[in-house]
This record gives structure tokens, sequence and C-alpha cells, in this order.
């Protein structure tokens, strides 16, 4: 028991050194490179917060079809950009957040009604450096079992979309959840806690 209590004290005293650093700094340094500029896959993605998901969403006008109704999609952010942007209201650089494709699938087993998630089809990270990135943020693909993902080239479909709406795109797949009084601290104390897209615009500044 005090092991436990001892390794969760630790744990802490180096997450609120690294937010501090990130407040100060306004950086995190959690993301790791290998020699050709690829970015490591985070062992530690499965652990990664829940900040939202979605079903079938796409950019087109088509309708769903109610009996394919496209991939789940599943958004995550990492843990240490998770703490500090509660305390500060910001996606600083080095923020990353994951995005998860799965099949959908229904009667599964005993499943007669609504779908499942299938198999993983693919997966991208989403960074934020306005140091190595001219608009300050890129993506890279994670393929099933690679150790590195690859970085989208520059320009991309991707990162004009992102710039052209004029929001944090990941707004659309997300649905971060904040209590009230960290809602307020970070965002006008007069605001319904709802945070809108507005919002997180400003916040990824």
């Amino acid at each position: 028991m005090q092991k436990t209590v001892l390794a969760a004290l630790s744990t802490g005293l180096v997450l609120t050194a690294m937010m501090a650093i990130a407040a100060d700094d306004e950086r995190l340094d959690i993301a790791k490179f290998d020699d050709e500029g690829s970015l490591i896959v985070p062992e530690n993605l499965d652990e990664w917060i829940f900040i939202g998901s979605s079903l079938g969403m796409g950019y087109s006008q088509e309708n769903i079809d109610p009996d394919s109704p496209g991939m789940f999609q599943i958004a995550r952010m990492e843990p240490t950009a998770y703490e500090v942007f509660k305390e500060t209201g910001k996606f600083v650089d080095g923020t990353m957040l994951s995005l998860h494709f799965y099949g959908s699938q229904n009667e599964v087993s005993i499943n007669r009604a609504g779908f499942v998630m299938g198999d993983l089809h693919f997966a991208e990270i989403h960074y934020k450096d306005s140091e190595r990135f001219p608009d300050g943020f890129n993506f890279y693909n994670l393929n099933n079992g690679e150790p590195v993902g690859q970085e989208i080239g520059l320009p991309n479909d991707c990162v004009d979309c992102h710039k052209r709406d004029g929001a944090y795109a990941v707004y659309l797949f997300s649905s971060i959840r904040l209590s009230t009084s960290t809602y307020r601290k970070i965002f006008v104390p007069a605001s319904p806690t709802v945070i809108t897209r507005a919002h997180i615009s400003n916040a990824y500044g």
C-alpha cells in the first residue's frame, strides 16, 4: 500500500513538473522521432484520454446507409497534453491526438440490433508543432504493427481543409468533457458548459 501511494505521488510530481514546463515554455516534449524524422509510435496509445467518437462521419452530402453506416472513428488525446489543456485552455506545441478507424459490424454473436466495432483499419496522429511545420501542425499515418508513423507530405488536403475551415478539426470527432469549474477557469465564466468549435479554435491558437 505504501509503495502504491509513493508511486502515485511520484507520478503526480512528474506530471506537475511537466505541466509547469509546458505552461512556461508553451511546449511539450513527448513526441519522439527517429533519425529519418518519422514519428515513433507511442507505446501507451491505448492509455490516451478518450475525447470522442463518431460513426460514419464524412464530408460529403451523401445520406448514411443504415445497413452500412461506415467506420467508427475514435479520438484520443495524449494524457499530458490533456492535463495541460485543462490547466491552460491551450493545445500547446507538442500536443498529440490520435484518430483510429474501425470497421462496423452487426449481428455479431448475440447482437441483433445496432453495430459494434470491427477490426482496426488504420490510424493517424495529429501533431502540433509550430517550429516543425509552416502551418503549425501535420499528420502522421500509422500502419498496423509498424513502429513509426509516416509524415504526410506537405502541402496536403488534410492541413488545407483544417486551415480553410478555421477551427481545430478534432472538434468534429470529439466531445471534450470538463467540469464546470475547469471550464470556467479556461473559458469565459458566463459561458455555458458546452465547448464550441470557436472555443476549440481559440485554444488551438
